[in-house]
């Protein structure tokens, strides 16, 4: 639901059907340890500012999540259930489904290097934490899974906790029912892994990002039309199943908002404080600005058409920003090479 865009306590985060041993690529298939510029997949002019869109990895297959490792090295989940460190020999999460829309989903990377994701098993969706011998640490489990409406993202706040957004699953009702932690953005414990429902009343949020001065901000898919931004808080209530379209920023024509992360490096300084996330059904990537006072500014829309479906984006540790495309997800229309990372820099 709309309300003032101000957040009491901080959250500010930290960081960011397949063939398993299928990896990273660059074009021209040598595997990289590094970010490569050398292919200019196109350009763009935004905010005064000359900008080249380079490819970092392709020959990939639904790239879903984009984190870096406190040595600055990119990871990145693929739906299949593949974990990868860009560069290196992708690792196989055991017990991950791919079905419809579930998989393995979001990824974060604490300051102490441990890995969280979010997938879609045999019986359900969770929370697992990554040991260091690869095996799993279940956080949270028992969210309702489905073939839609999944939720999967995930992002770290610096309270110590790691939120985790939760679909309602295709059951509407399920956004409002205590007994279900389906249709909420969970506040996990990544030690024991406690969890307490932090906001309710959401149908799909695909994306979380937190600004700065601590405002925990989401994207979420309408029943068709009418996705929204929001700024949740404590006890946030999204209004789903009786309301939709209701966000601090609406669109009443389906663009289907997936990942998102705040800008706040110094390299594109035009785009400091602005929220940036990708779109689906949009095929775009979305620049939203924020006032200095937490309202909303302009919003520009970048890369329209030109990659196809986006899933995700991050800023890396080089001040950049980097997208992943979605093309074969079984919705898009993938072309040679996809799907890929890209990086956006001046150029």
């Amino acid at each position: 639901m709309a309300m003032a865009v101000l957040v009491t306590m901080s959250v500010t985060g930290c960081g960011a059907g397949s063939d398993p041993g299928r990896g990273a690529r660059l074009a021209g298939s040598a595997p990289v340890s590094a970010p490569s510029s050398s292919h200019v997949f196109t350009s763009l002019e935004s905010a005064g500012m000359r900008l080249q869109v380079t490819e970092v990895v392709r020959g990939l297959d639904t790239v879903w999540s984009l984190a870096w490792d406190p040595g600055g090295a990119l990871w990145y989940t693929e739906r299949a259930g593949r974990l990868t460190k860009m560069g290196e020999q992708p690792q196989q999460i055991g017990g991950v489904e791919e079905v419809g829309e579930g998989g393995l989903m979001g990824l974060e990377i604490d300051a102490r290097g441990r890995k969280f994701v979010m997938y879609t098993g045999s019986e359900d969706d969770r929370v697992v934490r990554i040991e260091p011998d690869g095996s799993q640490r279940v956080l949270v489990k028992g969210i309702a899974k489905a073939d839609f409406h999944n939720g999967g993202r995930l992002r770290l706040g610096s309270d110590g906790f790691l939120y985790a957004s939760a679909g309602d699953a295709s059951n509407r009702g399920l956004a409002h029912d205590q007994d279900s932690l389906n249709g909420k953005i969970l506040r996990i414990d990544p030690e024991s892994g406690r969890s307490t429902v932090w906001s309710s009343g959401h149908r799909n949020v695909q994306g979380l990002c937190l600004t700065a001065d601590g405002r925990l901000l989401a994207t979420e898919h309408g029943p068709d039309g009418n996705d929204e931004v929001n700024v949740l808080t404590q006890g946030f209530d999204g209004g789903w199943p009786a309301t939709s379209g209701n966000g601090v920023k609406n669109y009443a024509e389906s663009i289907a908002p997936a990942g998102c992360a705040v800008y706040n490096a110094g390299l594109l300084q035009s785009w400091r404080g602005s929220m940036l996330f990708t779109t689906l059904r949009g095929e775009s990537l979305r620049r939203l600005a924020f006032r200095t006072d937490g309202s909303l500014g302009e919003e520009e829309v970048l890369l329209a058409g030109q990659l196809g479906r986006l899933r995700d984006v991050g800023v890396g540790p080089d001040g950049a920003v980097y997208v992943a495309t979605s093309n074969q997800d079984q919705r898009g229309r993938p072309r040679e090479g996809d799907d890929r990372i890209l990086r956006i820099a001046p150029g």
